[in-house]
């Protein structure tokens, strides 16, 4: 998705058809809702098994 958005947007576990991700801020966590449909195509292009949905979590601050 280039390299803005894995600057602010990681994998973290691929559950099933869930891609779960971690954003480091809440304005990415609307940001990735927005590019979800995006995303989901990019990945299953030439995928050996689909993924439905993304599933979004924002990084807890300590």
């Amino acid at each position: 998705m280039g390299e803005t958005v894995a600057s602010h947007v990681r994998p973290l576990k691929l559950d099933h058809a869930t891609l779960i991700v971690e954003v480091d801020e809440p304005m990415w966590a609307t940001q990735m809702k927005f590019l979800e449909a995006d995303v989901l195509k990019r990945l299953n292009e030439g995928a050996a098994r689909p993924i439905t949905t993304l599933e979004i979590r924002v990084k807890k601050r300590r």
